[in-house]
C-alpha cells in the first residue's frame, strides 16, 4: 500500500499550495504528486518520496504548521506504543472540518486502551474553544518526543487519521523578526514566513538571489537561512548597512553556515556603470523583492494618494526590469515581486502586472495556483500584497 503523508497550512493555504508546488519542483518532484484534501489539507502519496525528503522540504517552508504521516489502521498504530518506555504524553487535533468525534472521550478512550497494556499515559486537550493544539502544547509537553500527536482529518466527505511527524517553529520566525538589531517599522516590515515563501516562489535550491529593494533585509535574511547566496541592494544606504548588520547577527547566533553575499547602495533609476556590470557578470538565479509601498497606513487613503503610491511603486518596477532586460540581459531568470492594493474611500486601488512586462516575461501564477489569487492580507488590511511568480523567456 502506497504510503501518504500530509502538509498542514497555515492562514494562507494559496499561497501554501503553490509553496508546496514550487519547493517540490526545487527538490525535482513532480507536483501532480500533491492533492488537495481540504482548503488547508494536502496529502502525499507515492511510494518514489522518501520521508526523509519531505521533512527537509518542510523545514524549508513558511506557509505551514504540520508535518505527518496518515495512519492506515488506528489500533495498529496505538498498539505501538504499548512498550513504550515511561509514561506517554499525546494530544489529539482536529484539521478541517470539525469532526463528531469528542476528542475528551477519544483521549479519554486511547488511555484506558493503553492503561490495560500497563501504560501510565498523559492527555493533552487543545484549549478552551480550540480543535488544535498549538505550538506552545506540542513543544513544551514533548509531545512529539514522549508521544504523539493524533490528528483527524476531515474534508466533510471523508475523515481519515494523521501522525504528526514535525511542526513549524515558530520561535525561529519570530526571533528574526523582533531579535534582529534593524528593523524599520516606518518603512513598512515583509513578515518572515512571507519572505520564506517567496523565497520558495523561485523553486530554487541554491544559487545566488538578489534583493533589489532590500529594506532591513528581511529577504536576505531568509534567503541566507535557507542557504542561499545572496545580493542585497537599495537607493537607501542605511538600509544597506541595516541588512548587513542583521546578517552578521544572523551568523553570530549560529542561524545560517558560510555563505556569500553582498550589500551594495543601488539606484535602479539611474544604475551605477560599475555595479551593473558585476551585476551582469554575476550568475544572478532569480530575484525577489518588495518596493517600499509608503509607510504604514492606519485608515483608508485618499484615491489621489493611492494614485501616488501606485505610480511610485510602478515606476521602480519599469526601471527594475528595464535594467534587467537591457542591461543585465538575464535568461531563464525567476523573479518573485509583490505588488500593492490599497484600500481607498472609493475601493480598493492597484494596477496589473502586465503593465510591467514586455512579452518575453511569462505570469507563472496559474501554472502553480490553479488560478487562485496568490494575496497576502490581515483582516481590516489598507494594503493587499499580490505576489507575482514570473519567468524570463
Amino acid at each position: 500500500m502506497s504510503k501518504q503523508y500530509f502538509f498542514e497550512a497555515g492562514s494562507f493555504p494559496d499561497l501554501s499550495y503553490t509553496e508546496l508546488l514550487t519547493t517540490f519542483e526545487s527538490f525535482h518532484l513532480k507536483k501532480d504528486i500533491v492533492h488537495r484534501f481540504s482548503p488547508e489539507i494536502f496529502l502525499v502519496k507515492s511510494n518514489d518520496v522518501n520521508p526523509e525528503i519531505l521533512e527537509k522540504i518542510f523545514k524549508r517552508l513558511g506557509g505551514f504548521i504540520r508535518y505527518g504521516e496518515i495512519i492506515d489502521d488506528l489500533d495498529s498504530f496505538l498498539t505501538g506504543f504499548t512498550t513504550h518506555e515511561g509514561k506517554v504524553v499525546f494530544g489529539i487535533t482536529v484539521l478541517g472540518i470539525e469532526s463528531n468525534l469528542s476528542q475528551k472521550k477519544l483521549g479519554n478512550s486511547i488511555k484506558e486502551g493503553l492503561k490495560e497494556y500497563g501504560i501510565s499515559s498523559r492527555f493533552i486537550a487543545p484549549n478552551k474553544n480550540e480543535k488544535s493544539l498549538n505550538y506552545g502544547q506540542i513543544q513544551y509537553n514533548h509531545i512529539l518526543r514522549k508521544g504523539f500527536e493524533l490528528c483527524i482529518l476531515n474534508n466533510g466527505k471523508e475523515e481519515i487519521y494523521g501522525n504528526t511527524v514535525l511542526i513549524q517553529n515558530v520561535e525561529e520566525f519570530a526571533q528574526r523578526d523582533l531579535d534582529r538589531p534593524y528593523t524599520d517599522i516606518e518603512m513598512g516590515v515583509l513578515p518572515p514566513k512571507l519572505a520564506r515563501m517567496m523565497v520558495n516562489f523561485t523553486g530554487l535550491n541554491g544559487g545566488i538571489l538578489w534583493d533589489p529593494f532590500c529594506g532591513s533585509g528581511t529577504i536576505p535574511m531568509e534567503a541566507a537561512v535557507l542557504g542561499f547566496n545572496f545580493l542585497a541592494s537599495d537607493i537607501d544606504s542605511n538600509a544597506v548597512h541595516h541588512t548587513e548588520e542583521n546578517i552578521k547577527w544572523l551568523d553570530k547566533e549560529g542561524l545560517i553556515d558560510d555563505i556569500f553575499y553582498e550589500a551594495f547602495r543601488l539606484d535602479v533609476k539611474q544604475p551605477d556603470h560599475e555595479i551593473v556590470k558585476r551585476l551582469k557578470n554575476t550568475d544572478i538565479s532569480g530575484i525577489v523583492c518588495e518596493p517600499f509601498m509608503g509607510a504604514a497606513q492606519k485608515r483608508e487613503l485618499a484615491d489621489i494618494n493611492a494614485e501616488k503610491l501606485l505610480n511610485e511603486v510602478k515606476s521602480l518596477y519599469k526601471a527594475l526590469f528595464k535594467l534587467i532586460d537591457e542591461k543585465i540581459e538575464k535568461r531563464g531568470i525567476k523573479v518573485v515581486i509583490i505588488i500593492p492594493s490599497y484600500k481607498t474611500k472609493s475601493g480598493w486601488k492597484t494596477f496589473g502586472v502586465r503593465e510591467l512586462l514586455t512579452n518575453r516575461w511569462e505570469v507563472l501564477n496559474t501554472y502553480y495556483s490553479g488560478g487562485r489569487d496568490l494575496k497576502w492580507s490581515r483582516k481590516n488590511s489598507i494594503i493587499t500584497r499580490n505576489i507575482f511568480i514570473l519567468n524570463r523567456t
